[in-house]
């Protein structure tokens, strides 16, 4: 396997190398000589003396009297910024002074204000304490006021009989309306009859304003006597459809409580059988004669 991977190796590195040659030969590129290097033209000069770049004032002192003159002024610099913070720290401390003076005041205030409102609930408390509990007035009777026919009036207005406010409404009950249809018509037939043509015009004319009038007003006028009978019997039927379904609901709630119930007879049953048996095996294991275990 080794033998293998080496050659393989080998195979590759030679093609590499002739494509390498194949493209130095295209392009004429000259072989190197290793003779022909100047290496000393790479290589810094060290004989002359490199001095350091100058910039400005930081540049390094050329004498020792120049060097000690610049750290005199650094430490003057130094003491001057160290007098400065001390003559600052003086001043602010009265600062600090007021800042605390202040606060107590403040504090002082508070204190104030807090045993103030304290002695103000303590005062309310005592009141609340000390305060008698109000006396109920007795309420003054009215005399019962009668009207002219000796009964009593319990409102301040009293109203005529006529007065009463009548009250409104559409008749609804279709039993009613069918009767109302059944006797107008009844009534015009027997006008008609009589020969009294003209209270049958009268009443006929009467009828006629007072659909007219109810229309008007956005009422449903009902005087069709078949449509009425109608509607009757629709209602006969629904009233007896829903009674059968409430009976229909009635059997199934009952049924579905004595279910419920022989459910849990069972099962109160069945948990009492487990004791005994419980309890009978037990018994069994203790050395009890006991049929059937």
């Amino acid at each position: 396997m080794g033998r293998k991977v080496a050659s393989e190796l080998q195979t590759r590195l030679q093609a590499i190398n002739d494509n390498i040659e194949f493209y130095l030969e295209l392009f004429r590129i000259p072989e190197s000589n290793k003779d022909d290097i100047n290496v000393e033209e790479y290589l810094l000069d060290t004989d002359k003396d490199v001095k350091p770049l100058k910039f400005g004032d930081n540049k390094p002192a050329d004498t020792a009297e120049e060097l000690a003159a610049r750290v005199e002024v650094m430490k003057n610099k130094i003491t001057a910024k160290h007098q400065a913070r001390k003559s600052k720290q003086t001043t602010d401390s009265g600062k600090v002074e007021r800042k605390k003076l202040k606060k107590e005041q403040q504090l002082k205030k508070k204190l104030l204000k807090i045993g103030m409102m304290t002695a103000k609930k303590e005062e309310q408390r005592a009141k609340i304490l000390d305060h008698k509990p109000l006396v109920a007035k007795p309420e003054k009777k009215l005399a019962p006021t009668f009207n002219p026919e000796g009964k009593i009036v319990f409102s301040k207005f009293q109203l005529d009989e006529n007065d009463k406010p009548k009250k409104k409404g559409i008749e609804t009950d279709k039993k009613k309306l069918l009767k109302k249809v059944l006797d107008n018509k009844k009534h015009l037939t027997e006008l008609k009859e009589s020969g009294d043509l003209e209270k049958y015009a009268e009443a006929k004319k009467k009828q006629a304003w007072e659909k007219a009038m109810a229309k008007t007003a956005g009422q449903k006028v009902r005087d069709d006597p078949e449509l009425l009978a109608k509607k009757i019997h629709q209602r006969k039927k629904q009233v007896k459809k829903s009674k059968t379904e409430w009976k229909e609901r009635a059997e199934k709630i009952e049924q579905q409580k004595t279910q419920r119930q022989k459910q849990r007879n069972s099962n109160l049953k069945e948990r009492s059988d487990k004791k005994k048996n419980k309890k009978l095996q037990k018994m069994a294991k203790k050395g009890r004669i006991i049929p059937g275990f």
